[in-house]
């Protein structure tokens, strides 16, 4: 399934503590399928940019359940 990348917000929830050194940095992903629902995964921050996946992208799961950019035909 293709989704549209509605939002990416920094993940700032880690309870009464701080961020666990050596943990990456993660972004909170809204997608949104082409029936308008909407799902909020966690994706490593590094991997959104490495990949350039933007707000507005069309990304889909890969087989290891991680997003990747969707290259639509122009």
């Amino acid at each position: 399934m293709i989704y549209t990348v509605k939002r990416i917000d920094e993940d700032l929830d880690f309870g009464c503590e701080e961020r666990p050194k050596g943990m990456p940095v993660m972004a909170i992903v809204t997608l949104t399928n082409s029936s308008g629902e909407e799902i909020r995964i966690k994706a490593e921050d590094a991997m959104l940019y490495e990949c350039n996946i933007n707000e507005g992208d069309k990304v889909c799961f890969d087989v290891n359940n991680k997003l990747e950019k969707v290259a639509l035909p122009n």
